[in-house]
């Protein structure tokens, strides 16, 4: 039979191969190689970088560096699949140069060197400026909700420990009275006494454990706690449902695609995330003015006014509150500005009267509804009540930007939740391998940097990204 046929294992070649040739002169791990020498690690505070003139001799940092960003590229994040990739892997031995760190030496540089990773990432998008390959005119923000490393099923909440105690108490109660009942009827030999001692000590175990979540929970004034790993929250995330996890948020700048600032939080919710987020960005831009595109869960009447104070034009939706179900809804009140006032479509006048400081409201309010003709169109009751927010005009402004052009929002979605896509689904990077939340911000910009440079081979291709970085 006639085949193709490889080379003889036990062949002795005269010239062997060099690493170089296993390697394309535009394959992404050129980019990775590149960009991580062009780096300062001492400056950047990775650790061992300025080496003892005795002892053993440590692996460079950036060795190790370029290592974590190959393998949050390509699905391998643990360091026991990373050494084995330095043993097998032709690229990663071009990347490292036939180096085989064992998979203790590499998680301890991802342990050790948190912020020095971070500011790895931040770098980047400082190349990026330089080079003028983001205009820092606009960005879009997002978050999504990231597993952590710990199982939900080591996490409970105040109202799983308060039934879980109670059944607890119950079967207790439960073997005590069989107890009592084999001595008043003098039956010890059809009770197993001994297997009865043993129940109740698991139970008592049990209880102690619930003791110990309830401690956490009011350690940390937190309504739910995680044994494993205590700062992971249960959030709510899409069509996953519930998961322990942490709020990762991102700014996408258009149109490079660039995540060019995010955050690991144990927020639950974006609604106080958007004036930070705004900030920051900025900063890493380095911009006068900037445009910032959001969804609803960003809605803050509060930052919205202080991004404008800053420059940073912040368009988001207003969240929507279900109301009455009367005919007349709040959109059909006019304020008077002059006189700080609403006149309903009865033409009456509905006067400030008190102010909701919890919820940030002024409330105006009209007495005397049940003689109006309209009132089985706007209220059931004699007086009608209408809020205002403290930030009322903010929201005013933001509303009207969407007005005057309603595709914000889809380029929002455009801009924003392609990156989380691409870390999900093409990277792999669906939950967190340490515990802890300074653990997963380190993990999170080791992706967000593999991302990065994916982002920019993309956009201009290996040859120009190599000759921007030489």
């Amino acid at each position: 039979m006639r085949h193709i046929e490889g080379e003889s294992r036990h062949q002795i070649a005269l010239l062997p191969e060099s690493l170089e040739d296993f390697v394309s002169t535009d394959h992404p791990v050129r980019v990775i190689d590149a960009y991580i020498d062009t780096l300062d690690t001492r400056a950047l505070g990775f650790d061992k970088a300025v080496t003892k003139e005795t002892g053993r001799k440590p692996y460079d940092p950036a060795d190790l560096l370029k290592l974590y960003v190959y393998g949050y590229l390509n699905r391998v994040s643990t360091s026991r699949r990373l050494e084995r990739e330095c043993q097998r892997n032709m690229e990663v031995m071009w990347l490292l140069k036939r180096l085989r760190p064992d998979f203790k030496t590499i998680a301890d540089f991802r342990k050790d060197n948190g912020a020095a990773i971070r500011g790895a990432c931040s770098a980047f998008i400082g190349f990026c400026r330089e080079m003028q390959l983001v205009s820092g005119q606009q960005v879009a923000i997002d978050g999504s909700k990231f597993k952590a490393a710990a199982s939900i099923d080591q996490s409970l909440t105040r109202s799983q420990v308060k039934r879980d105690r109670a059944e607890i108490e119950e079967k207790i109660q439960a073997y005590l009275q069989r107890l009592d009942r084999a001595d008043d009827e003098d039956a010890q030999g059809e009770l197993n006494r001994e297997r009865v001692q043993q129940a109740l000590e698991r139970l008592a175990r049990r209880k102690q454990r619930l003791e110990v979540y309830e401690h956490g929970m009011q350690a940390s004034a937190r309504n739910e706690h995680c044994a494993t790993e205590p700062e992971a929250r249960l959030m709510r995330s899409g069509r996953e449902g519930t998961v322990l996890g942490y709020n990762v948020q991102s700014a996408v700048e258009a149109p490079s695609g660039l995540m060019v600032h995010h955050v690991v939080t144990d927020a639950q919710s974006d609604t106080n995330q958007l004036l930070e987020m705004a900030e920051k960005t900025k900063a890493a831009l380095q911009v006068e003015k900037l445009a910032v595109l959001a969804d609803a869960g960003y809605s803050n009447g509060e930052h919205l006014d202080a991004c404008e104070r800053q420059g940073i034009t912040a368009t988001v939706p207003r969240r929507i509150i279900p109301g009455t179900r009367a005919e007349f809804q709040k959109i059909d009140f006019k304020y008077q500005a002059e006189h700080d006032r609403y006149r309903c479509p009865a033409g009456e006048v509905l006067r400030r009267s008190t102010v909701d400081k919890d919820r940030k409201h002024h409330v105006y309010r009209r007495t005397g509804c049940g003689r109006c003709p309209l009132q089985p169109r706007c209220t059931t009751a004699d007086a009608r009540i209408v809020t205002r927010h403290f930030f009322e005009a903010a929201y005013a402004r933001s509303e009207a930007r969407l007005r005057a052009n309603p595709s914000l929002m889809s380029q929002r979605m455009q801009i924003a939740e392609r990156p989380f896509a691409v870390l999900k689904q093409l990277m792999g990077f669906r939950r967190f391998s340490c515990r802890g939340l300074k653990a997963a911000r380190t993990e999170m910009s080791i992706a967000v940097l593999a991302y990065n440079l994916k982002q920019m081979v993309s956009n201009l291709g290996v040859p120009r990204l190599l000759a921007l970085m030489s």
